[in-house]
Parts: C-alpha cells; structure tokens; sequence
C-alpha cells in the first residue's frame, strides 16, 4: 500500500500511480460526503482526461481489491507499476530514516524508562512534524522526555520534555466485541436447551475481540490522539504507572522553580539596615560589625 503524501491530496484531483498505461491504479479526493480520499482504477479518456472507473477504501483490503482490479483490466502494467512502488518505497525509505534491526531495538528499549509500540496516530496537533494521521508509531519514554518514532524506525517525529506535558490521558472503549448474538430457541424443554447449545457454539466461532484503547497526550505546545491495540486502559494505566509518576515529578519540579524574575530580585537598602537593626538589638551583631555591614550597604567608605 503506498503511502501518500499531502502535495498528493489535491481535492477533484485523480492521481496515477504510473501515468501511460491505462487503465492504471492511483487515487482521487473526493469531498468528504463522496467518500474523501480513496484508491482509484483510472483510466485516459480521448481527451487526455482522467477518468475514474472504479474506486475503493483508502485501507489496506481496499489496496488489495484494486490491485485485483487492474491485475483484471490490464495485466501487462503491473510489472511497470510494481516498479513504481519499489522506486516510491525507496524513496520513502530515505525520508523516513534507517530501519532499526532486532539489536538496535533492544537498546532503544534498554536506555527506555517504558514504551508504548505499534500505535496508529489518530491526529491531533504537532508542529513542523511529518507526522501523518493513520501512520504507526512508537512513543518510548527516555529519561527526561517522550519521544515518537515512526514505527520500527529510527525518526523522531515528535518529542516533549517531562516537563512540558500537561496531560496524558489513558481511556477509549478497550475490550471491543463484535458477532455473536445467537440466542438459542425451540419448541419444549429438550428444544430449548438443543437451541441453546447451538447458539453458544455459534456465538463462540463468531464472536470477533478486539482492543481500542486511547492515549491522548497533551503537551505545551502539542497535543497526539493514539489507538493502542495490545492493552485495555486499565492494563494500560498500570503499565505505565512508574513513567506518569516520573511525569507528575518533573511538573512538580518546573512548578515548584522560582521564575526568572524571582531570582534576580534582591533585598532593598532599607530592607537590609532593617535586617540589621533587628539583628543589633538581638545580640547578634556587635555594635562594631553593625557599623561595618551599615557603610557597606550604604556605601559609605569603611576607613
């Protein structure tokens, strides 16, 4: 499946994966309410136009179908666009940063305080980021910040100091079922409980589980939706229990800092006499180290 980028988006606009062979494969935006983007079968019209002769789910199954397609519309391209992946491949490849081998990964995982692996962006705000929504993601927490890297890769698209995280929420549905529903059913007792037995059988070969579990991260300047597919929020939360207190920590820390102008103030003149004069009429200071401390605040030479 290729991936797109956003110069490639035009609105109306069908875009050829390889041009000069038709019917060839590509994509169209369209409108939202007509479906927005979408895998396309395109083929030239007399007049040089592009025309769109079947369109499918901007998925991975919607790829595979038109893919079928033009296999059925025009075999002899596939060779040439085949070609055209590959080259787009490598040129992703190179934008993208190196593939991280199995090594490199346990000792991006060993210098991690916790990682969160294979999460799909569901979009949000990150700035100068080529972070796209429906990309896999990595986010590994090192020792003073997060950091999201495009899945199994070694780019950073995207990072936030402990300090500057305002925010991370763990929640969504979780544990998702789909199927099932059989009920059971039948005439008298005996019916009823065959009718029963049928229907568990049949709610156990349908029912379909599966996880959607949000991480929203909210940062400063920033703000990432995520879907995790390995743990429910509760799991979640308690996975990463040790790292949201070592956030908390260093927000409490920024917090707890005394800001710039706090630190360059200094105590006035007649501040410091009265400090002084306190302290004379405490026995604290002799009268001798009274006046000493006095010129030099006062500036008034001490010889």
């Amino acid at each position: 499946m290729p991936v797109i980028s956003p110069s490639e988006r035009d609105l109306g606009g069908a875009h050829p994966l390889l041009d000069g062979v038709s019917p060839t494969i590509g994509w169209q935006l369209q409108p939202q309410a007509n479906g927005g983007l979408s895998f396309a079968i395109l083929r030239r019209t007399g007049m040089g136009s592009l025309k769109v002769m079947e369109s499918f789910p901007l998925t991975e199954a919607g790829w595979a179908h038109a893919w079928q397609s033009l296999a059925t519309h025009n075999p002899a391209a596939v060779p040439q666009v085949l070609v055209k992946l590959k080259a787009r491949e490598a040129d992703t490849a190179k934008l993208r940063g190196p593939a991280l081998d199995a090594s490199k990964l346990l000792e991006l995982d060993a210098r991690s305080m916790a990682s969160m692996r294979d999460l799909v962006y569901l979009g949000g705000h990150v700035p100068e980021s080529p972070i796209r929504a429906g990309e896999r993601c990595d986010v590994r927490f090192v020792e003073d910040r997060l950091v999201v890297f495009a899945s199994r890769r070694a780019e950073v698209l995207a990072e936030v100091p402990y300090s500057q995280v305002e925010d991370m929420e763990i929640g969504g549905p979780g544990m998702v079922r789909s199927g099932g529903g059989f009920t059971g059913g039948g005439y008298g007792l005996g019916g009823a409980i065959e009718g029963m037995a049928i229907a568990a059988v049949l709610n156990a070969m349908t029912t379909r589980t599966s996880i959607k579990t949000i991480v929203r991260i909210q940062g400063t300047g920033c703000e990432l939706f995520l879907l995790h597919t390995k743990m429910t929020p509760e799991q979640l939360r308690i996975e990463m229990s040790r790292t949201l207190g070592v956030i908390r920590a260093a927000r409490a820390d920024e917090a707890a800092k005394p800001s710039p102008e706090a630190r360059t103030v200094s105590p006035s003149p007649v501040e410091e006499l009265a400090k002084l004069a306190d302290m004379l009429e405490k026995g604290l200071l002799t009268r001798e180290e009274f006046d000493l401390m006095k010129a030099k605040i006062i500036g008034f030479p001490t010889i």
